[in-house]
């Protein structure tokens, strides 16, 4: 038989509908590649959203119970917190240049456990006095950040502790703060 092998395959070119069986499966073998690739594309990113929240879950919102660092707040606790005292509120002008400006402040001065309340309350003036011509010494760009507060803070607290005693202060507190 012209057009056949010995092994009776035929000669490439004669039969059409092999031909098309053929493409027909390449095509098969296209679409399943494509879907394929959209499987990978939705399964993929689906599984790293879930390990990256499980991730986050793991390592940063879940904290073990029974073990907390100890940190300021949680050492705070275990101190027995001396007397507040609540001073009436402040309101004075900053040391602004250009501008004028104020701060009202509501302070509480923590004494150390023990502290003389009676001497505090007794000194008051001196202390009010003291607090007011801190506060009219800044600028308002001085105090209007956190650091600067802070540092006010501390500034108040030396002062009344040089009024008051070394160490009776233990910390200033704004309840209220306003610089405008």
């Amino acid at each position: 038989m012209a057009g056949e092998k010995p092994n009776g395959s035929k000669e490439m070119g004669g039969d059409d509908s092999e031909l098309s069986s053929i493409e027909g499966l390449d095509s098969k073998k296209i679409k399943n590649k494509s879907g394929l690739k959209k499987i990978i594309f939705i399964v993929v990113p689906i599984l790293i959203l879930l390990g990256g929240g499980f991730a986050v879950y793991h390592f940063i919102l879940s904290k073990p119970a029974g073990k907390v660092a100890p940190t300021a707040i949680n050492v705070r606790k275990n101190i027995t917190p001396g007397n507040m005292i609540e001073l009436k509120p402040f309101l004075t002008n900053l040391a602004n240049k250009n501008s004028s400006s104020y701060v009202k402040a509501s302070i509480t001065v923590e004494l150390k456990p023990g502290g003389n309340a009676g001497l505090f309350k007794q000194l008051t003036p001196q202390i009010r006095n003291s607090i007011i011509m801190i506060l009219s010494s800044k600028t308002s760009h001085e105090i209007n950040t956190p650091a600067g507060i802070t540092a006010l803070r501390h500034q108040i607290a030396r002062s009344l502790n040089r009024i008051l005693g070394r160490g009776q202060v233990v910390s200033v507190y704004f309840n209220n703060y306003l610089v405008q």
